[in-house]
C-alpha cells in the first residue's frame, strides 16, 4: 500500500517526548570446530584498522550476515571503566528451533591492540585462544563443546570476566560473532551473527545514539547522538532555533572526520552531564574525533566510528527499550485513514506503558509508524522489520523530513500477531540490527 506525505506528516503527532530525551566457527556437533572456532573469526578491524577478521560466513554460506531472524547481545558492560577494574559480561545468541549456539569475542582499543585480559569463569562452556600471524597479540574467549548446548529457550548465553587494562587506553570494544546452528553435521543452514559494543575509560565522556543509548562504538553523519560525561556545559540549555545552533551553554562540540575536516555539531540540548547532538550531514565514514569545548577550553573527547548506517530505535520512555516511540495507522476497508496512541504514561510508574493495539476486522490494514535515527544512509533492499521472530516487510525507510537527524520506518502489521500481547520491534537494515523496542498485540 502507498503511504502518502500526508500520513508521514500526521505520524509527527506525539514526538515531543522523542526529541526532548533527543562474522569461521560454528556452534553446532560439527566435526572441525566443535571444540571451539579458530581464532581471529569475530570481524574485528585488523591492527592499525587496516583491513578486517574474516567472518564466519567464509564458511557457513548459506545466508548473509546478520539476515536471520535472532539476535546476538552483550550484556554487563558500563559506560564507563576503571583501570583494573573486573566485569562480568555475557554474550547471547539467540533463535528458535537451533539445536546448538557458538561465539568468539576480543576486546582491542581504537589502534586494533588487546585491551586488557579476558579471563574464564565457567570452563566447562568456554575457553581462551590466542591469536595468530596477522592478529598475533590478541586474545580471544569462545565456546567449548559443552558450551554448544542451548543456555535457555531457544538460546546459548556465555559468561565471563574482562579485567580493564592496568591503566587507561581509551575506549575499548567488544568484537563478538555468533553462531545459531541447526545441529545437521554440516556447514549450511546456519546463522552468523556479529555485534560490538565500547566502554570508555572513566574521566571522559561516553558517545552514544540518542535513541537506543547503546555504546556500539558506532554513528552515521546526520544522525542524533547523545554525549555524558562530566562538567559538559556552564548549565542547562535547550536549542530554540531552526538551523540548531553550535553553542549552547557556553559548550561547543567540534567533528573532525576520517578525511580531516572538522566541523562543528548542530546542538538539540545542553547540561554539566549531557549534551545531545546532530552528527554533521557532511561528515566522512571512518573514525572520528569529537571534542567538547567550554568556554572555549577543551574539556573532553571521544572517539567514533562513522559508517552509512547505525539502526537505533526511540523509546517512549526516551530511554531505548520498552515500549516504541510509535503510533499506529488504521486504514480501514473504505479507504479512511486513523492515528491511534500505542502508549500511554502511568503517572503512578513514572513511565509509559503499552495499549494494546486491536488489529481491527478482517478488511482493516494498521501500520506502525516508528522513528530512529542511523537508518537514512541503507543501501539496496537488504532492509527490513523483526517481529519477534518474525521478519516483515518496511512500507516506507527514510528520514522523517521535519525534525533533524530523526528517521521514520512504516510497517504493515501482520494479522497473524493478534492475541501475541508483548511483541519486539526492531529493524535489520543492511545487516546491522537496531536496538529493540516492544508493541502490545490485543
Amino acid at each position: 500500500m502507498q503511504i502518502s506525505k500526508s500520513f508521514i506528516k500526521l505520524s509527527l503527532i506525539g514526538l515531543c517526548g522523542v526529541m526532548a530525551a533527543v562474522y569461521c566457527f560454528v556452534g553446532r556437533p560439527a566435526k572441525a570446530f566443535s571444540t571451539g572456532p579458530p581464532a581471529s573469526r569475530t570481524g574485528a578491524p585488523a591492527l592499525g584498522a587496516s583491513g578486517m577478521e574474516p567472518t564466519c560466513t567464509a564458511c557457513h554460506t548459506t545466508f548473509p550476515l546478520n539476515s536471520g531472524p535472532g539476535a546476538l547481545a552483550i550484556s554487563g558492560l558500563p559506560v564507563f571503566y576503571m583501570p583494573g577494574q573486573e566485569i562480568t559480561v555475557t554474550v547471547t545468541v539467540t533463535q528458535p528451533n537451533r539445536a546448538r549456539y557458538g561465539f568468539e569475542a576480543t576486546v582491542l582499543d581504537d589502534q586494533g591492540r588487546r585491551a586488557g585480559d579476558l579471563v574464564v569463569t565457567d570452563a566447562n562452556r568456554t575457553r581462551i585462544i590466542d591469536g595468530a600471524g596477522n592478529f598475533a597479540g590478541r586474545q580471544y574467549i569462545q565456546h567449548t563443546l559443552a558450551g554448544t548446548q542451548p543456555g535457555g529457550m531457544n538460546q546459548g548465553s556465555w559468561s565471563f570476566t574482562w579485567r580493564a587494562p592496568a591503566q587507561s587506553v581509551g575506549r575499548v570494544t567488544f568484537y563478538v560473532a555468533g553462531n545459531a546452528a541447526d545441529g545437521q553435521q554440516g556447514n549450511a543452514n546456519d546463522f552468523i551473527y556479529n555485534a560490538s559494543q565500547s566502554v570508555q575509560p572513566a574521566g571522559g565522556v561516553a558517545l552514544v545514539s540518542a535513541a537506543s543509548f547503546a555504546p556500539s562504538g558506532s554513528l552515521t553523519a546526520e544522525s542524533i547522538a547523545a554525549i555524558f560525561g562530566m562538567g559538559l556545559a556552564d548549565g542547562t540549555a535547550v536549542a530554540a532555533t531552526i538551523p540548531l545552533p553550535t553553542t549552547l551553554a557556553g559548550t561547543t562540540v567540534r567533528v573532525r572526520d576520517a578525511a580531516g575536516m572538522e566541523r562543528d555539531a548542530p546542538l538539540f540540548f545542553a547540561s554539566m552531564g549531557q549534551i545531545n547532538l546532530l552528527i554533521p550531514r557532511e561528515t566522512s565514514a571512518g573514525v572520528a574525533t569529537l571534542t567538547v569545548a567550554r568556554g572555549g577550553n577543551m574539556v573532553s573527547a571521544a572517539a567514533v566510528t562513522i559508517e552509512s548506517v547505525a539502526p537505533t530505535l526511540f523509546s517512549a520512555n526516551a530511554n531505548g527499550q520498552g515500549v516504541a516511540a510509535a503510533l499506529a495507522l488504521r486504514v480501514r476497508a473504505d479507504g479512511s485513514q486513523v492515528i491511534e496512541p500505542i502508549a500511554q504514561f502511568n503517572a503512578a510508574a513514572n513511565r509509559f506503558e503499552a495499549i494494546p493495539l486491536d488489529l481491527g476486522p478482517a478488511g482493516e490494514q494498521v501500520f506502525l509508524v516508528g522513528f530512529g535515527t542511523g537508518l537514512r544512509g541503507r543501501g539496496g533492499a537488504n532492509q527490513r522489520a523483526i517481529l519477534g521472530a518474525a521478519n516483515a516487510d518496511l512500507a516506507f525507510l527514510g528520514a522523517q523530513g521535519q525534525f533533524e537527524g530523526l528517521d521514520q520506518f512504516n510497517l504493515l502489521l501482520p494479522r497473524s500477531l493478534a492475541g501475541r500481547g508483548d511483541v519486539e520491534v526492531a529493524l535489520n537494515v543492511d545487516g546491522k540490527r537496531s536496538n529493540a523496542v516492544t508493541i502490545n498485540i490485543k
